[in-house]
């Protein structure tokens, strides 16, 4: 392996030398893949010069399906996308049917199934999100060992500014993210540190500590009712929570305990709220609701569990949709009716941006104020 890499190296370096003094220029050199042209004008471009066919999509568009991009005469493709709200948007490339990162912006959203870029569009109604002149707080990513899983774990944390000299003890939100996302997803895509700043510089919250962690530690997720076969539970129960209560200025009443989350993190919700309602005073599901095959068991199997009268008990329980254009909008209203059904006590938000970032980030900044008062 060593000869190997040596030879490479010398390869790569006889190719770099037979080439003019910085190489090849191409007009990929001087690209701007994102140019904002007002409010609600973008121009999305890739230097692509092989390419037969280039597409994009993202959560910019009305219809969730591939946009085609035209090629300029020097092998960079673009295309005007109009009609755009201020806001934060992610996009994809396709290069002939392959996704393709955008190399030329550096804003992006980690995933379990790689990286989607990002672009602002600037404007007042992406005010709530925007990098403002406040005190900010801290974000950190944290590694540990789990026994749970014989792997590394993470998650990422964020302190609220001066946090060092807080004597505490604060509250603590635990927000989770979705099924094709992980633990960075909230930071990313979410903004969520930025929002925290910019609320409690409004007073709109009390400080408090965030924690994301990553929601599915083994391979895949399970959408089986319950807490106890997915490893998920287990870590964040036995290892994450006792972590950040012995390492971290936190409470560790259940009133200053709140869980939230989007998609899968919303199935997690679910879960906690009916197995494990004593936990959390406030469980915040997102976009979400189960299957009619896993409703029925919930019926069949866990009916006590629906009268548990520590569900009502929660300070609160709520729960938001991204409108019927979300994909887990009827699986939500099911849910809805078999409370209804077993009078449980929930209150409904409803942000009509689909199953996107853009409901799930004014999901959080009209759910964070409502925590720990």
């Amino acid at each position: 392996m060593k000869y190997l890499i040596t030879v490479t190296f010398l390869l790569g370096y006889l190719i770099v030398a037979a080439q003019p003094f910085g190489g090849i220029r191409t007009p990929n050199d001087t690209l701007k893949s994102v140019r904002v042209l007002s409010e609600s004008k973008v121009v999305l471009s890739i230097y692509a010069p092989k390419a037969n066919e280039v597409t994009v999509i993202g959560d910019f568009l009305k219809e969730y399906k591939p946009l085609p991009l035209t090629k300029g005469v020097q092998g960079v493709w673009s295309v005007l996308v109009s009609d755009l709200t201020p806001d934060v948007y992610t996009y994809d490339f396709a290069v002939d049917g392959v996704k393709t990162f955008d190399p030329k912006n550096a804003q992006y959203k980690e995933g379990e199934n790689g990286l989607s870029n990002i672009f602002e569009l600037p404007g007042k109604e992406a005010d709530y999100c925007a990098v403002k002149n406040v005190p900010h707080g801290k974000v950190e990513k944290i590694w540990f060992s789990s026994s749970v899983t014989n792997t590394t774990g993470r998650f990422h944390i964020y302190t609220p500014p001066g946090y060092e000299k807080m004597k505490g003890p604060l509250p603590v939100l635990y927000l989770q993210h979705g099924g094709g996302d992980n633990d960075a997803a909230w930071i990313t895509a979410g903004k969520a540190n930025f929002i925290f700043d910019n609320l409690l510089a409004e007073g709109k919250i009390k400080p408090m500590i965030v924690v994301m962690p990553m929601g599915h530690p083994a391979p895949g997720f399970l959408l089986e009712p319950g807490t106890d076969a997915d490893p998920y539970y287990k870590q964040l129960f036995n290892e994450i929570m006792p972590y950040i209560e012995s390492h971290y200025k936190v409470s560790a009443k259940r009133e200053d305990k709140a869980f939230a989350g989007l998609s899968m993190g919303g199935l997690q919700a679910l879960n906690i709220a009916l197995f494990n309602p004593d936990k959390f005073g406030y469980v915040l599901p997102l976009s979400t609701g189960y299957f009619p095959p896993q409703l029925k068991t919930i019926e069949e199997k866990y009916s006590t569990q629906l009268k548990n009268p520590e569900i009502n008990r929660l300070k609160l329980f709520w729960i938001a949709m991204g409108g019927e254009k979300d994909i887990a909008y009827q699986n939500g209203k099911n849910v809805l009716a078999m409370f209804d059904k077993y009078g449980i006590k929930y209150v409904t938000n409803d942000y009509p941006a689909g199953h996107t970032f853009i409901t799930w980030r004014h999901n959080l900044l009209e759910f964070a104020p409502l925590l720990f008062r």
